[in-house]
């Protein structure tokens, strides 16, 4: 799954303007870092508006358009890609209202018997993660709302987790935004680029906690 997630000082209007094209910046474009990111928070994300790209900031957690409040959202962080053409909340959105969220990464937590091992988890490559994911607006609170598609995890990352964000590359971006839901179809269903997984400290275990020292590798 994905609970939780980063965006270090690296990640800024720039890096979102030339990787995900696009032309007019949002109107707060003075992005922070936030090194532990959680359900309920609002970050940046990128979709097709009236045929036009745009970066807006969305709540993380889908809040369907007949909610009446935000209870929906804690549930509905991520979105199976296995079942999306099932669920009532998701299949509306596949054609119109797909998304894609860019991170600099992610944090899991491995577990073994009833201890849990997190690790933050990157490209191997370091260029900016982007995450698939499904959006929708709710009227009655007056909210944008997001979902990450996860699917099965790749052998990389299988010890750690069965389940991994939907994770596209550059050249997907077109297709995943623009294109009709036959042709992105089976991106929802892939993990795209080498992950590397490193184990950090229990820092993050907190949700208070946001500075870089989360980052850092577990010491011992």
């Amino acid at each position: 799954m994905c609970g939780r997630k980063f965006s270090h000082e690296e990640l800024s209007w720039a890096e979102y303007r030339d990787i995900l094209a696009i032309v007019h910046p949002p109107p707060n474009s003075n992005f922070q870092p936030n090194y532990n990111i959680c359900p309920t928070q609002q970050v940046p994300v990128c979709l097709n508006r009236e045929g036009r790209r745009s970066l807006e900031l969305m709540h993380w957690g889908l809040v369907p358009p007949w909610a009446r409040d935000l209870k929906f959202a804690a549930r509905m962080i991520n979105a199976r890609a296995e079942t999306l053409a099932e669920k009532p909340s998701f299949r509306p959105l596949l054609e119109k209202n797909r998304c894609i969220i860019m991170i600099s990464g992610f944090y899991e937590w491995q577990r073994s018997g009833q201890t849990k091992t997190p690790y933050k988890v990157e490209r191997s490559d370091h260029q900016p993660m982007l995450l698939a994911g499904l959006w929708t607006h709710n009227d009655r609170l007056a909210i944008d709302s997001y979902a990450v598609i996860t699917t099965a995890a790749p052998a990389c990352f299988a010890s750690i987790h069965d389940r991994a964000p939907a994770i596209l590359e550059k050249t997907d971006i077109s297709t995943w935004l623009e294109g009709g839901w036959q042709e992105a179809e089976n991106l929802a269903k892939t993990c795209r680029g080498d992950l590397t997984a490193t184990r950090i400290s229990s820092l993050v275990n907190n949700n208070r906690n946001n500075g870089p020292e989360l980052l850092e590798p577990f010491a011992g």
